[in-house]
């Protein structure tokens, strides 16, 4: 499914994952690209932890599932960039939303956001890196929530 916007956003989801609103998750991801001042495009797959597991051992020599992988792609401001393609974890965000009192829309929203951020050369390898976009990404979600509130879930 895609959603139009200055960022293009194409969202895949794993056979036997719960219903999610896949337009709202598009939206917040729209709105941060704008606060970032990037366009292009995105894909994301919402997958099972087997399938990102998958990924996970291919890509990143990691054993086990992760909440969310990104693969960049082109860079960002280059016109019509495919940004590249990020993977979330539908089991990892239902466990972890839980743990951090988070529905699990919100949670995948969270993830992919992460994801985003990734994507735009935000990194957490250290703790000021980590800060630096943890803080954005809560900043970013809390902005759309202000600005389009509704429900995740």
């Amino acid at each position: 499914m895609a959603y139009a916007s200055l960022l293009h956003v194409e969202i895949r989801v794993s056979d036997g994952s719960p219903p999610i609103d896949l337009a709202r998750v598009a939206r917040l991801l729209s709105f941060a690209a704008e606060r970032e001042a990037i366009t292009g495009e995105i894909a994301i797959w919402l997958c099972r932890d087997d399938e990102i597991a998958d990924l996970h051992a291919r890509f990143m020599n990691e054993p086990g599932p992760t909440d969310v992988i990104s693969f960049p792609g082109d860079p960002p401001g280059m016109s019509d960039a495919h940004l590249g393609d990020i993977a979330v974890s539908v089991d990892t965000a239902a466990r972890q939303g839980v743990g951090v009192g988070n529905g699990l829309g919100r949670e995948l929203a969270y993830l992919a956001l992460h994801g985003l951020l990734h994507l735009l050369a935000y990194d957490d390898l250290d703790p000021a890196g980590r800060e630096r976009m943890i803080g954005r990404q809560d900043e970013l979600l809390t902005a759309f929530e202000r600005n389009q509130p509704g429900d995740w879930d």
